[in-house]
């Protein structure tokens, strides 16, 4: 429960040391560079391997080589001409393959599209040699749409011939034969007809069934070739992967290093560069750092935890048991540093919330169970949060008595008579039966202790808010604010009042109730800003007019009562939740004929209940989950959280990013 003690280092050496310096700080993973300073001399630098970065890690698409992280330490690549030296002789080898099977996959492409086509033209008796040859007349390959065929016949002038070969419901296949002297005005008709012409290969010599057979010869030879290249192209790949992948990840890390001279001040070949380290990290930082060279300074200064600071990063330290909802704490924003971390706050009450909202303890094993297998699977920060959702599930299944919805194996706590006997006294003359059958009976007992959950909850949540207040200095704030020791003071004695009379008949509000805790604090609350100002000895610079402050804390006074009002009947959303889910499962039961529970187990009694019970997880799973984010973000933290800090994100090269 706290966010961890940062310390800001300072680094400072010679210039040579500087690219194995900020490695160091890579390396440790616990050193987040700052962005201030001025670079005094590398800004013109170019940095020497990203262009051969670039184009290997192109190579390694097109080779499908997957970055991942390797030990590199024995690459003996250093400088940038290093690595492109590298880089032209594997392009060497991979451009000749590449080439050569472009090379054959053009002439196997065009040879299978020239076999396709001779294939409609077997059954011609004369040879291309002697069609290609022809003196006086000229002859057009290709295929006519089946429909423009017989527009042929409207041409009753026209000086050519065409010969079809082969017909299909879409095409004609043939050729047309013309005069040297009206090839022109016969292309030009045919062009009209939408005529496709094929220009055949010259080597095409022999008649279209002879020239078929030597084309598919020359196909096979193709395809052997292209399959021994393909062979070729997977084996460079595979003796490459190896030291590819580690050359690769070595040269990203340096070119991420030399980036990070950005933020680096470089003068008279001295370096100087400062950042944020955990406290607890710093001596192995240091250590690792002067190790490098006994030159190298490294300065330490503890940032002071006590004052809220923004530019301070902030990493939030938890137990195993919380650490997993700090996600939701990140999504409303991460706490400033100096302040609380809310954390175990939202852990226990998001489990608390959970469990009373969706108890049932099959379902909530069946969750648990899940959770601890994507867990393992997966790297989903949601599974470990279902993981301790299940267990606290099944505590709320306990005490509705309910196992996949089937209420008769656990006594439920409403047939608990010495303990649902004390629960009709609490909550007195508001309608509590006392033998209620099912939990509908006791909808009414239910509904209240959810409003007193939320009752307790924003209670806390004030509280916090006094206390943090008090902590940053701003009396006025946790005094006489709405949310301070007036807001606290107001709100129990109106809950308190209200629950009195309407649970014992007890007249709370009296004279002296209502001014001393009910109408003192409004009236502190309504001149919360010249209070806070006399508290802290300031003058307001903002001078309102008397109506103008009238006006303003009036408005403000009624937000806060209205917010007071609909926060606390939010809570009724977790007793409603209890009702829906026992009334979806009464459904169920329905549907499988075992609700009056004399009925007898059959295969379809069984199969009936796990889809049921699988559909209710998967639904009503989702609708609690999210209800309960709800009640935190707007009912919770509202009262006393703020965020606004920055997360800590230390310099770190991540090899695979891009690939």
């Amino acid at each position: 429960m706290a966010i961890e003690k940062m310390s800001l280092v300072s680094v400072e050496g010679s210039a040579e040391f500087l690219d194995e310096a900020l490695m160091a700080c890579c390396d440790s993973r616990q050193f987040q560079i700052s962005t201030g300073g001025a670079v005094l001399r590398n800004l013109s630098e170019q940095n020497p391997y990203l262009a051969t970065y670039t184009k290997i890690r192109d190579m390694a698409v097109n080779l499908n080589i997957k970055a991942e992280y390797c030990d590199f330490k024995y690459v003996p690549y250093e400088t940038g001409e290093d690595f492109e030296r590298y880089f032209e002789e594997i392009s060497a080898k991979y451009d000749e393959i590449s080439a050569q099977r472009e090379q054959v996959s053009q002439m196997l492409e065009e040879h299978k599209q020239t076999d396709a086509y001779l294939q409609h033209l077997i059954g011609l008796d004369v040879s291309f040699k002697d069609l290609f040859g022809l003196k006086y007349v000229k002859m057009r390959i290709g295929r006519l749409p089946a429909e423009n065929e017989k527009k042929l016949g409207y041409y009753v002038s026209k000086c050519f011939v065409f010969l079809p070969f082969e017909k299909t419901p879409d095409y004609v296949y043939g050729i047309y034969l013309a005069p040297k002297s009206l090839i022109d005005f016969a292309d030009s008709v045919m062009n009209s007809l939408c005529f496709e012409r094929t220009v055949l290969p010259s080597y095409l010599e022999d008649n279209p069934e002879d020239a078929d057979k030597k084309l598919a010869s020359r196909i096979e030879a193709e395809e052997k070739e292209m399959t021994r290249l393909e062979q070729e192209m997977a084996y460079f790949t595979d003796e490459l992967r190896g030291e590819f992948n580690a050359v690769m990840c070595k040269l990203k890390y340096k070119s991420d290093c030399f980036e990070l001279r950005k933020k680096v001040i470089i003068s008279n070949d001295k370096f100087s560069f400062s950042g944020f380290c955990p406290t607890s990290e710093f001596k192995r930082l240091e250590s690792v750092i002067k190790s490098i060279s006994e030159d190298l300074r490294v300065l330490e200064i503890p940032v002071e935890k006590g004052k809220a600071r923004k530019d301070v990063p902030v990493r939030l330290k938890n137990n195993r048991l919380t650490r997993p909802f700090e996600m939701f704490v990140k999504m409303y924003g991460l706490p400033t540093y100096g302040t609380f971390d809310p954390t175990p706050y939202v852990a226990f009450t998001y489990m608390i919330l959970f469990g009373l909202m969706f108890g049932d303890v099959g379902q909530g094993l069946v969750v648990t169970l899940l959770g601890l297998l994507l867990t393992k699977l997966t790297k989903n920060g949601l599974a470990p949060i279902m993981t301790r959702l299940g267990v606290f599930s099944m505590a709320g299944g306990c005490i509705y008595g309910s196992v996949f919805g089937i209420e008769t194996i656990i006594k439920p706590i409403y047939h608990r008579e010495e303990i649902w006997h004390n629960v009709c006294k609490m909550f007195g003359g508001l309608g509590v039966p006392e033998h209620p059958e099912n939990v509908f009976q006791a909808a009414t007992a239910v509904l209240l202790f959810a409003l007193f959950i939320g009752v307790i909850l924003i209670l806390i949540s004030m509280i916090f808010n006094m206390v943090l207040n008090f902590r940053a200095g701003r009396k006025g704030e946790a005094l006489f604010a709405v949310n301070g020791a007036a807001g606290i003071l107001l709100y129990a004695a109106v809950v308190a009042g209200a629950a009195g009379q309407l649970m014992y008949g007890v007249p709370m509000f009296s004279a002296p109730y209502v001014i001393c805790l009910i109408v003192l604090p409004v009236l502190l609350i309504f001149f919360k800003h010249p209070l806070s100002d006399l508290i802290a000895g300031k003058k307001r610079e903002e001078k309102l007019s008397i109506g103008n402050f009238i006006i303003e804390n009036f408005i403000e006074l009624f937000e806060s009562a209205i917010s007071f009002l609909s926060n606390t009947m939010s809570y009724l959303r977790v007793g409603g939740f209890v009702l829906s889910h026992a009334g979806f499962m009464l459904v169920v039961s329905q549907l499988a004929g075992t609700a009056h529970g004399d009925a007898p187990v059959t295969v379809k009694t069984v199969i009936v209940y796990i889809i049921g019970n699988a559909i209710v997880m998967g639904i009503e799973g989702l609708l609690v989950g999210i209800q309960v984010l709800r009640l935190e973000f707007y009912e919770i933290f509202s009262r006393f959280y703020d965020g606004g800090g920055t997360d800590f994100k230390p310099v770190e090269i991540k090899l695979d990013a891009e690939i």
